[in-house]
């Protein structure tokens, strides 16, 4: 029976696997211990502390009157107070009229439409794994005049620009963002929490 070329090459693949692992398990599994390992742990002995009795608890029935910690209700006396001097008293000046004043009428209020934070647009500028790239980043766009910061999220630390109300906003941010840094952003929905 003959092998074909491909069962070949895996059986001598196979035998190359194997004969490397027996020339180099034997040098990675030599069994010294790496000397971070070596810590030398001492506990302190138990410290020894007083024995403490609690008596037990009597009733209040059984309790002897030998002490005289409190004086009976009956024998207190009472200080009086000394006499103060009188005081004199100054006669308060007379209190202005007060006249009476027609309501003013308030304005208008005009409501202004509150724009739900879902339509909010920011400009996601970069995504860095190290904050320190994130807070050099966040710096050259503050002091350049943009509203960066700089949101965490997965231990990623996202740089946004904005929000902005609209997207075309957010749009020729992204485009002056990337003619002045060189950084081409995308334009997301502002999410305080992302």
């Amino acid at each position: 029976m003959m092998l074909d070329a491909k069962s070949k090459y895996r059986l001598i693949g196979a035998g190359l696997l194997m004969v490397s692992a027996a020339v180099l398990l034997p040098l990675v599994l030599d069994g010294e211990r790496p000397t971070s390992l070596d810590v030398q742990i001492t506990v302190p002995e138990k410290p020894s502390f007083p024995e403490v009795v609690i008596a037990p608890v009597e009733p209040v029935d059984e309790l002897t009157d030998d002490t005289e910690e409190f004086p009976d209700p009956n024998t207190i006396q009472l200080i009086s107070e000394p006499e103060e001097t009188p005081k004199v008293v100054q006669q308060a000046e007379p209190i202005p009229e007060v006249k009476q004043v027609a309501p003013v009428e308030k304005p208008a209020t005009v409501k202004k439409e509150v724009v739900p934070i879902g339509e909010r647009w920011t400009l996601q500028v970069a995504t860095f794994g190290k904050k320190d790239n994130a807070s050099r980043t966040l710096k050259r766009l503050q002091d350049a005049g943009y509203p960066a910061y700089v949101m965490t999220s997965n231990s990623l630390f996202k740089v946004f620009v904005g929000p902005e109300l609209e997207r075309e906003a957010s749009e020729k941010m992204k485009n002056k963002v990337l003619k002045e840094f060189k950084l081409s952003g995308i334009v997301v929905k502002y999410s305080p929490n992302s």
